[in-house]
Parts: structure tokens; sequence; C-alpha cells
């Protein structure tokens, strides 16, 4: 028997039912990431362009994109795949030779096991290696892009968007006023300019320094340094302002969302406004004028850039099995509910052409027109209540994360394998053509 099912797997029929299935597959899969990428592309178009990243670059962080839905088309394509080439062998009579010389049913299984096992080993490796990597080299793409913009210049009448500043960059002024003094009692004003300062101011930047403090810097030209290999880098202004003060509105925290504050005015009852208000104005504000200065900065200053291990969207399924995130317990969740994702789909592709097998054994001339529609319908089904299963359980371990999505797909994989072999007859006689 085994002498006899490798022969049988090594000879043209065997190879040539691999190579439709392999080759129908992948014209599916271009067909669903085309209509995928041409969805998704005025948001992707509109985020590379907003980190100014030129032609070349959006093109790649468009193919990046392509991953993030790879394991769900493949699943896709290898049922429509599958169920394409098996019924073409049934209607052209292939099943009935094969199964009247004496080889049948462990031939047949054989070839859709190979199939089965290929995909999940293609699936996993795609989202569990290419997608993770993929992402992290699209937030690459953007942040070599940005910083590349920002080493040439910023554009003017733009604003820039930093962790902690927002930067604005107007129209080049000559033959301006300077910039007003304080009218305010009691600042304490340093002037480091020359005799004759220019007037005119090109660059305006905000910062939040503290919860109640921020600081307002002008400058007529700015230039970036660098970065070294070290992230290193200088910024030079020159001919600039800085004018620090006591602000009322709270830091924004590092997700955008105004930080708590309880001393702030907002925050408190109206009879207790008025002292909060004069606690604020303690501090004296401070201007300064300076001809020219340079600061060393890190990179992560102005572009944060977090290490790919950092994000649970770009961890390998290695990482996610031998290196576990106990940062936080929400950290540890996301981590395994996405090793549970990957998993899941995976399965998905194995059982894609069992549900093949099993719609082309319940096609007809009756049930010609939605077996296959039917049998796709299926298949999703399975994977939301996957999705679902995950979502509850919110597994926090290894086992919690596989041992769900493995008894539920088992489940289903034996309830198909019943139910073609309850359809065993229908499988091999041909039902579209001639009876």
């Amino acid at each position: 028997m085994t002498v006899t099912l490798s022969n049988f797997l090594r000879g043209d029929f065997a190879r040539g039912f691999l190579s439709r299935v392999a080759s129908q597959a992948l014209a599916v899969i271009i067909l669903i990431e085309a209509i995928f990428l041409a969805e998704h592309f005025t948001w992707v178009f509109r985020d590379a362009v907003r980190h100014e990243a030129d032609l070349s670059g959006i093109a790649l962080v468009l193919a990046c994109t392509s991953t993030e839905i790879f394991d769900l088309a493949l699943a896709i394509a290898i049922l429509m795949a599958a169920y394409i080439a098996l019924l073409r062998m049934r209607e052209n009579r292939e099943l009935l030779v094969l199964f009247a010389s004496g080889l049948g049913p462990f031939q047949l299984g054989a070839l859709v096991l190979i199939v089965a096992l290929a995909g999940q080993v293609i699936s996993m490796a795609g989202s569990g290696i290419a997608d993770p990597l993929s992402r992290y080299a699209q937030r690459f793409l953007l942040f070599s892009s940005e910083l590349r913009s920002l080493k040439k210049g910023v554009a003017k009448n733009e604003f820039y968007y930093f962790p902690s500043y927002v930067a604005y960059a107007m129209d080049h002024v000559t033959g301006g006023a300077a910039p007003p003094r304080s009218t305010m009692s009691g600042v304490a004003v340093i002037d480091a300019s020359n005799p004759k300062p220019k007037s005119d101011r090109t660059l305006f930047v905000y910062q939040q320094i503290g919860p109640h403090t921020s600081r307002v810097v002008t400058a007529a030209q700015a230039r970036l340094d660098g970065p070294d290999r070290s992230g290193k880098i200088v910024l030079n202004l020159n001919d600039f302002t800085s004018h620090t003060f006591a602000d009322a509105n709270p830091m924004a925290s590092q997700d955008g969302a105004p930080a708590t504050c309880t001393n702030c005015p907002h925050a408190l009852k109206a009879a207790d406004a008025l002292k909060a208000t004069d606690a604020l104005k303690d501090g004296p504000p401070i201007s300064m004028k300076v001809r020219d200065m340079s600061q060393l900065m890190m990179v992560d200053q102005l572009l944060p850039f977090g290490p790919r291990a950092s994000n649970t969207a770009e961890q390998t399924v290695f990482e996610q099995l031998f290196v576990p995130d106990y940062q936080t317990r929400d950290s540890r969740a996301a981590q395994m509910r996405l090793l549970a994702e990957r998993f899941s789909r995976s399965l998905l592709s194995f059982l894609a052409p069992l549900i093949a097998l099993l719609g082309m054994g319940l096609t007809n001339r009756l049930t010609n027109w939605f077996a296959l529609p039917l049998s796709c319908l299926v298949l999703m089904s399975v994977n939301l209540f996957c999705e679902w299963v995950i979502t509850t359980a919110a597994p926090l371990s290894v086992a919690g994360a596989l041992l769900p999505v493995l008894l539920l797909y088992g489940a289903v994989a034996f309830i198909v394998f019943n139910l073609i072999l309850w359809r065993h007859n229908d499988v091999v006689r041909p039902q579209l053509g001639r009876s």
C-alpha cells in the first residue's frame, strides 16, 4: 500500500492535480489582493503623503500592506481552486477511472491532505513571519521618509506634529517688525542676540514641557544635521526667540488624550477656580532671544521609532511562542489573542480542501449554482465563530490560545469528513453531464 501510494503521488495524475490547484489558487489570491489594495489605496496614499513619502515609498508601503489579508485570501483561494479541480476531475470521469482501477479513496485523500498541509504551512509562514516583517518594513519606510523630508527642510504653511512639539513653517517675511517685547511685569528676559538682529521669522514651534508649562519658539532659520550611527541629531536655530509661560491646559498623554490634571481650573469647582489660576501664575514666564543656538537631540525626541518586538502586530509566531510579553496583563492577552488568530487562519487553510471536496460531492444539476458560494460561506462562518471563541476566552498562555482553536477545528473537520463519507457515491459519479 505504501509503495502504491508513493508511486501514485509521483505520477502524472497527482502532479497535474497539484499544479492545477496551485495555479488556480495563485490566480484567486492575486484577484483578492488586487481588490484589497484598490480598496485601501486611498488610506495608504493619505498616510504615506502625510509622512512625506515619494512615489517609490508609496509603492513599497502599498506592497507591504498586501500581507494583511494573505492568510484569509489563501484559505478562500485553496477552497475555490480545489473545488474547481475536483469537479473537473469528476465530470471528466477521472475519479471514476481512479476508483475503478482499485486505487480509490486513499489516493484521493492523500492528494487532499497534501493540499491541506501545504496550505496550513504557507498560511502560518505568511501570517506569522511575512506579515510581521512587512508591518515593520512599512513603519520603517514611513519613518525614513519623514526623517528625510525633515532633513531637506519643512514645507511652508504646514503643521508638523511630534510627540511633544507642534511646528508651523510660514512664508519668509522680509522687512517685518521685530517680535514685541512682553509687557507683563516681572518677566525675565535673556537677550543674547547681536545688536541688529533679523526681524523675519519663518518657524513657529509650540512645545509642552510640563503639565502646566509650555514654550513657544520662533526662528528665522532651522536646520537638522545627522543622524549619526547612534541616532544623534543636531538642531541648529538662527535668530530665534523662546518664551516659556504657565499653560492652563494639561499636557496631552502619549496616546493623544488629555492627561488627568486635578489642579487645573477646568477640573475644579467654581469656588476653587480662582485659587488654581493664581497657582499657575506662581512661576514667572521667561523670554529669551538668541542669535544662534545648537541643540543635541536624539531622533526619538522628534520621531519615535520603537523596536519591532514592542508592537504586538510585528511579533513573529516564534516570538509569540517562546518570548512571552509579561509587561502588562493586556499586552500578554493581546499577544496570545493574535497567536490564536494566526493559528486559526492556518487551520482554516487546512480545512478549505476538505470543504471543497464536500461541496463537490453536493454539486449536481440543481445545486450547481450555489454549491461553491455555500462552501465559502461555511468556511467564513467557521472563521467568524472561531474569532468569537478567541475573544470570549481571552487566553493568557500558549496552551490556552492554541487548544480551543485546535478542538474547534478538529470537531468541524470530523463533521465534514463524515459528511463526505455519507456522500461518497456523489463524489465519484458525474452529475452535471451524461449520467
